[in-house]
């Protein structure tokens, strides 16, 4: 048992979750909706998660640069779990006009909106399994766009 507690000590961080959020709410505005980012630091310094789907490689590409633009650091340590999936591009936006009859009601949520969150609870992709990032574990079960 000590071996693991000196494992999880030596793996620890600390997830940066407003600087995350911020992040993730950035690469949403600027043509990456399905893509997700966390920032933790730790021991060996600073790193970037990104997770998610964008339909072409220079997707996953820009969400990188994108990323190290917004956080002002061309240095971070990426670790790129971004999937490259064509069939993401047939996924609509949101209507600018939602049309909702009731004003209590949540506006209808985007496709893409649905699979980003379908896929991340279903365990299809997930920013990592390191548990020092604090994730809950990924439920069993098939991906969304299964090839």
């Amino acid at each position: 048992m000590l071996p693991a507690i000196g494992i999880a000590g030596a793996q620890s961080s600390n997830v940066d979750t407003d600087t995350s959020t911020r992040l993730t709410k950035y690469l949403h505005k600027n043509r990456l909706p399905m893509v997700g980012a966390q920032i933790s630091n730790t021991s060996a310094g600073r790193r970037l998660m990104l997770y998610g789907f964008v339909a072409t490689d220079f997707g996953k590409s820009d969400a990188v640069s994108k990323s190290k633009r917004y956080l002002h650091d061309s240095t971070i340590a990426v670790v790129n779990n971004i999937k490259v999936d064509p069939q993401v591009r047939h996924l609509k936006p949101p209507a600018a006009d939602q049309g909702a009859t009731d004003s209590n009601a949540p506006p209808p949520r985007a496709d893409w909106e649905n699979t980003f969150d379908d896929t991340l609870h279903s365990g299809g992709v997930t920013p990592s399994n390191d548990p020092a990032l604090n994730m809950p574990p990924a439920p069993s079960g098939p991906p969304p766009f299964a090839p």
